[in-house]
């Protein structure tokens, strides 16, 4: 953003390079994995368009509407969405622990953008609605890569829905209008980055996550991201934490560990309740 590029150009090449990265990784290592029936191919077409380029792109429109603090803020709501989708649609069991834990989460990433200067400086209707779109755009993603993840491997899951945020972004931004003459080495070298590091792997890790944890805590655990975040700058850039900040980041890990802590109670539980049953059926009760 520091070179003037729109963020348009951004997310062609972001999303344009993760997908051949995958495609290429497969088809060298696992080749098997990139063939898929036709019909799979709009369940993949949606988690491309709406999960990410709406995604994407509704969230890189609100910064240029209202301030970073703000539209992450809106952000932090997606866990609270995914709570309500699993209720709804009874996927997802709702504890008390769980309400606690996102609460918790969310007054720190509160905290954390109230405590940084001009954190919401810059508030306006259509950038609330662009956020609150982003918000609800990771939520889907989110919770129907879930389901998609019942049928197939991650790694195709993520190489056919970047082919289709990349083909959508394309059809939004076409490349012969792109400013080639633009792109020296460096800022080739900082598209490839974006797409392996700062894409291919977190979006990989994520999604591994939800083949063992539910949409909800697999989305409020993944708000430690500004927690990390403010760390990093604090340690490497020498960004100054206001005392808020520190606060804030104290409890999103307070959050964090509730719900893990939470996770680990209801286990138990399970496995001794499974327990009692085995034993009840082996003695003849």
């Amino acid at each position: 953003m520091n070179r003037r590029m729109e963020p348009d150009e951004l997310l062609i090449f972001r999303t344009s390079l993760a997908a051949l990265l995958l495609f290429v990784w497969l088809g060298l290592s696992s080749r098997q994995l990139l063939s898929v029936s036709p019909r799979d191919l709009p369940s993949f077409a949606l988690l491309g368009i709406v999960g990410l380029a709406a995604n994407q792109g509704l969230y890189y429109l609100s910064l240029t509407l209202v301030s970073v603090g703000y539209a992450l803020l809106i952000q932090y709501l997606a866990p609270i969405f995914l709570m309500i989708y699993g209720v709804l649609t009874k996927t997802e069991r709702m504890t008390r622990g769980k309400i606690i834990a996102a609460c918790t989460a969310i007054m720190g990433c509160t905290l954390m953008v109230l405590g940084q200067r001009g954190g919401i400086a810059r508030v306006s209707l259509a950038g609330t609605l662009c956020a609150l779109g982003s918000a609800l755009g990771f939520a889907f993603y989110t919770a129907y890569g879930k389901r998609v993840l019942a049928r197939h491997d991650s790694r195709t899951m993520m190489a056919y829905a970047f082919l289709f945020a990349g083909l959508m972004w394309s059809i939004i931004r076409p490349l012969w209008t792109l400013p080639w003459s633009n792109y020296d080495f460096k800022t080739l070298a900082l598209f490839l980055y974006l797409a392996a590091a700062a894409t291919v792997i977190p979006f990989g890790l994520f999604l591994a996550s939800l083949r063992h944890l539910e949409p909800s805590r697999s989305s409020i655990t993944s708000m430690l991201e500004p927690v990390f975040a403010s760390t990093v700058a604090w340690l490497w850039l020498g960004e100054k934490m206001e005392p808020l900040q520190v606060l804030g980041g104290f409890a999103v890990l307070g959050g964090i560990f509730l719900l893990s802590f939470e996770r680990c109670s209801t286990g138990r539980v399970s496995d001794l309740s499974f327990d009692r049953s085995s034993t009840d059926r082996s003695s003849g009760r």
